[in-house]
Formats: C-alpha cells, structure tokens, sequence
C-alpha cells in the first residue's frame, strides 16, 4: 500500500479545515480555543483511504502567527496541497505558505480553489485566471486547479482522485535511519509516554531502540498506531504514534526527535547552505540572529557566513548555524530562515552537516567542504576534509555528509584514496606525497648529520600533517625495508654513520669506549665523556652498534653511560649472588656490584624493562 504525506496549505479562513474535514470525516481542530474562535491553531491531522494509497493530510494553520507551527506541521510532508478562496483570491498568508513550501522543497500537488459555492459559474474562468497568473512565479505554476466546495460536495472526488495520485511522487532525500520529528506528546491511560510526528528514513517496529535528542537518552518502542490501528511496522512517510518505554512524557517536548543512531544528531553547530529568497526583501548578513525552523523544532541561530558579508535575495552561500541549545537535525534536512524583527520569511537552509564542530581560522578549508557536500561530489568532499584535518578524512565524516552508506562510499572513493588506518582514508596522492617528504626529511637529517645512526622521530615527523598519517607512511615505509626503526630513532636502511668515520674520529670513538670498559660500573660522567658535539654523535653510534649502553637517571635528569661489557659483567654478579628466585633489595644489589645508588638505580630499571629482573614491591629477583 503506497501511502504519501500531504501538507495542506492557505490563508486563514479559506476553507482549509472544512476541506478536510469533508474528505475524511475527521474534525482535525481538536483544541477548546480552536472551536471557539473557530481558527486552527496548531496543525491537525487526517487520512484518506481508498485505493492502492493512504494519504496522511496535514492541516496547517493558515493565521501568520502561527506559521511555526505550520513550517512544524510540514515537517515530513512530501506534497503540498494549496487551498484558495474562489471569491477571495490570493492573499499575503498564500504567498508566505508558498515561500516555505518551496523553501523546504516540498512538492507541489494541486491547487484547490474553495467556496466555490460562492462564486458564479460565469466568474469561474477569470478567477482561474487570475490565480494562474498569480501563481506562475511560484512552486505550483503547473499545479492541477480543481473548483471545489465543502458545502455543497463539489470537486471533493476529484481532489480524493488526484490526493491518492500524488502517492506515486519519490520520496526525497531523507535520513539514514528511522528519524522522527515530534509534534505531539502526551500519556495514554495503561501504555504511557505516546510521541507522534511523519517517520521518515528507515521502518520501525515494537522492541526497536531509539535515541531521545536533544537529550541523548535511549528509549525502546513498546507499541507503534498508524493512523489510529495498532501496527507491527510502520513505513517511512507515514503518520506515526510511538509509545515509548524507557522515558516519562514531562521529560519530552515537540520539537525533540527520536532518532536511529546513524540517522541524525544533536549539535549546537549546524553546517548549511544559505538561499536567500528572491522575494525577500533584504539580504543575510555575517553575524546576524536569526530564527531558524527545522523540523518541529526552531531556535535562534548567529548565522556564520564563510567567504562573505551577506547573502543578497536570489543567492545561495554557506554559513555555519551556532545555537544556544543543541539542535537535532539530519544531513540533507531543509530548514526555514525567518528574521527576528520584523517576522518574516527570508528564504531557506539544506543542513549538510548537523554534527559540526565550531568554524575556525580555517574557513576557506571548510567552505571547500561544504561546497562539495552540497554538490554531492564524493570525491571533492573527502579531498576536502582531508585538506581540513591534516591529510586524512574520517570516512564517518565522509558518509555523514555525503548522506550515502559506507560501501557506496567505498566505491566512490576507489583507487583515488588509501585507508591508512580502520575507519580513516587519505587521498592517494596526498599520502605519496607524505612519503616523499618524510623521506627528503631523513635525508636531509643524515647529510646535516652523518656520524649520527639514527634521527629523533619527533624531527621527521611533519607537524602540519596528521599523527595517523605520519604513522602509516612510517610503518609502510618499515615495512618495505626502506627505514628502520628503533623506539625515539628512525634511519635510512642504506644509512650507516661508521663508514663515514675519519680515523680519527675511529680512533676517538673506540678510546671512548676503552674508557667506559675500563671505568666499569662507575662511569665516567657526561661532561667528563663529551669534550666536543662530535663526541655526543660517536656515543650515540657505539650505543647504536651495542657497545655501549645509554641509561637515564631520571631523579637527577642524568644521561648514564655503561660500556656493555660491564652491564654483562652485573647480570652475571647478580645471577651468582642471588640464584634462583633468591630476593634481593636495590641496596643489596648496590653492595653486591660495588656501584653507587646514582648508578644502581637506572642500572636496575634497565633490567627490569629487558626482562632480566623482576621487580615485585621493594624486592627484584633474576628472572
């Protein structure tokens, strides 16, 4: 059964609710006020069977007072239904219901021309005309008239007729997973908290578990009511109840969404594109509060223009939307833009990222990025948040924004990027450029360097570029044998600091080494040791060749240097002095090498790290 959600539309008293009313059977003005003054206030809700379709009939009201709560009502409607006057025309709520209908890209269905019990047969071809005129600049130019009236029945079977036709229309761009914008809450007696609202994006069921926003609580369905019968599904597009477990209805408000949890998110930051309406009568501006309608929710926003001062009516630019409270929306989602004083309809946004973080310095960076969500360009959008974020897209980023699942990201993105870690990727040539630079940088450090065996890491890595990148080109790198690493240092693996040795720096560096051997376990201090920097390279080359062994003191921020003879020579003391799994303390073992504590304590955290000792408390055993 194909099923379509339709906003009806108009000024105020031109029959909107009579229409309904007559169509289906259903009073949707259910407020005491509402029947008292005989004016909709909030938007009602009706359905039309019959058929191979269900037409779920959104009444909005038509007053300009309550136009939120009309763009609130649109929320999920996929065609719109325009009710005229015959005898009164086109009035200024018309045109302001027509400017949202278009503003949030709702397709126009047909036009109604009501009361027409009140207009002559003769009258009717010029009153058509003139309504065609009117309408020619607008969204229902081509929109099928129909004369019709809720008092005497005329023209109510070909508007049922051409209701149950716009079933057939696409459903637009929506979410990816369930996502309901709620209109209504309130308790029923024996189930509890009841939300409703128009399901868009994915089905839901009984048992299903959901995400309350802006809250972030989780809530289960227990009972889903389609159009006033308990279902065991309900299908995107349509009228849905949901009584919910998990959440009591004080803590829920309209305006709120439960949501899948890849199907929306709550943000103060909301990443847009701006069209300004050609029949606004002002532009936007840099900075400037604006009120924002999305969904059945609103809020004030400072509108953050990237790249200009304002957007003039007819133009389209891209702007970050700040709130004070979170807003939940959904990538792809069109909201109304309405000035604050005086209140009126400027035009309309498309979020295309509702999870952005607060715009920086980089803002040309980020207006690549929007530009390219909004022309749905996969490629260009994950090249520029890569460019955003140091060389690497997160790809939850990418499918966010590009409003497409993983695997037809994947596909998109093909040979053109390279995942360099699980759930990020990197545009190919950005990374064989990261290679390349890395490695000018190595070479660049030996030639400055050329007794030194290894590099600090920290120097070859690129600071502009992302860690995760960095890391992949180094273990690729690694990998095909082309550098080595060890812990702090990386080198070239053609790279050998000896055979650049004169012979007397050869003959300076095994003297070093003859000292350390002779001093034992009381070395000779640094400053006794490096008389020159030359020196500090040739010890650094004999650790790198295993002679000699590098040890900290960090206590008194000593740099401890051992020949490794000598470190030999104490694992054996100690092996024979404490056999077996024999404790001993750190001043035993002091007492039984003859070393100092300066020297026995860095000496033992060294054999603790090679897995030779043990430590347990205050007390170490040979392992």
């Amino acid at each position: 059964m194909k099923s379509c959600p339709v906003i009806v539309i108009g000024h105020v008293d031109h029959g909107k609710t009579s229409l309904v009313g007559a169509l289906t059977g259903i009073e949707t003005d259910r407020l005491p006020e509402e029947k008292a003054r005989g004016l909709s206030i909030t938007s009602g809700f009706a359905y039309l069977k019959g058929g191979d379709a269900n037409i779920d009939l959104v009444d909005a009201p038509g007053h300009q007072n309550f136009i939120r709560a009309m763009v609130g009502g649109a929320a999920g409607a996929r065609s719109a239904a325009l009710v005229v006057s015959a005898a009164e025309g086109v009035e200024a709520q018309t045109l302001e219901h027509i400017a949202v209908i278009e503003t949030l890209g709702i397709h126009a269905g047909i036009v109604v021309l009501s009361k027409a019990d009140l207009v002559a047969p003769s009258e009717r071809p010029g009153r058509k005309v003139a309504l065609q005129a009117a309408l020619a600049g607008t969204a229902f130019r081509d929109a099928p008239l129909i004369f019709c009236s809720a008092v005497t029945g005329e023209g109510l079977e070909d508007i049922a007729a051409a209701l149950r036709g716009l079933a057939a229309l696409p459903a637009g761009a929506g979410p990816a997973g369930a996502f309901l914008a709620i209109d209504r809450v309130f308790v029923a007696e024996g189930h509890g908290t009841v939300v409703t609202g128009t399901l868009l994006g994915r089905s839901l069921k009984p048992a299903d578990e959901l995400l309350l926003a802006p809250s972030g609580e989780i809530v289960t369905i227990r009972r889903i009511e389609v159009r006033g019968e308990t279902v065991s599904m309900a299908q995107p597009g349509e009228r849905t109840a949901l009584n919910l477990r998990g959440v009591a209805a004080s803590k829920i408000k309209p305006g709120d969404v439960v949501h899948a949890a890849d199907a929306g998110a709550a943000s103060l930051n909301l990443d847009a594109a701006i069209s300004v309406s050609a029949r606004a009568g002002r532009p936007v501006r840099h900075m400037e509060e604006i009120r924002v309608l999305y969904g059945t929710g609103n809020g004030v926003a400072t509108l953050r223009l990237l790249g200009r001062k304002e957007v003039s009516p007819g133009e389209t630019g891209f702007a970050q939307l700040r709130f004070t409270a979170p807003a939940a929306a959904f990538a792809g989602q069109r909201a109304v833009l309405r000035s604050l004083s005086p209140s009126q309809t400027l035009g309309g946004a498309i979020i295309l990222d509702p999870a952005a973080t607060p715009l920086t310095a980089s803002k040309a960076l980020r207006l690549a990025t929007l530009e390219a969500a909004y022309r749905g360009d996969t490629l260009a959008l994950a090249a520029a948040l890569a460019a955003e974020q140091g060389g690497v897209a997160r790809l939850g980023d990418v499918c966010r924004l590009a409003r497409a699942p993983e695997a037809s990201v994947r596909a998109s993105l093909g040979e053109a990027f390279t995942q360099i870690a699980d759930g990020f990727v990197s545009p190919a040539a950005v990374v064989a450029e990261a290679r390349d630079a890395y490695l000018a940088r190595l070479c660049a450090y030996h030639a400055e360097h050329r007794l030194r065996p290894q590099a600090p890491r920290s120097e070859i890595l690129a600071g502009h570029v992302s860690l995760l990148l960095n890391l992949h080109v180094e273990e690729s790198l690694a990998a095909a044998g082309v550098i080595r690493l060890s812990g702090g240092g990386v080198a070239l693996a053609i790279h050998d600091a000896a055979a650049n040795l004169t012979p007397d720096q050869t003959a300076r560096m095994h003297g070093l080494a003859r000292q350390l051997q002779a001093d034992g376990l009381t070395p000779s201090g640094t400053a006794a040791l490096i008389r020159s920097p030359e020196d500090a390279e040739l010890l650094e080359l004999l650790v790198e060749r295993g002679e000699v062994i590098r040890l900290s003191n960090v206590s008194l921020k000593q740099t401890i240097w051992l020949h490794a003879e000598a470190v030999s020579s104490a694992i054996q003391m100690l092996r024979t002095g404490f056999p077996g799994e024999t404790a001993f303390t750190t001043g035993e073992a002091r007492e039984a090498l003859k070393t100092s504590r300066k020297h026995i304590v860095p000496l033992l955290e060294y054999l603790d790290a090679a897995g030779i000792t043990q430590r347990q408390g205050d007390t170490r055993c040979m392992v």
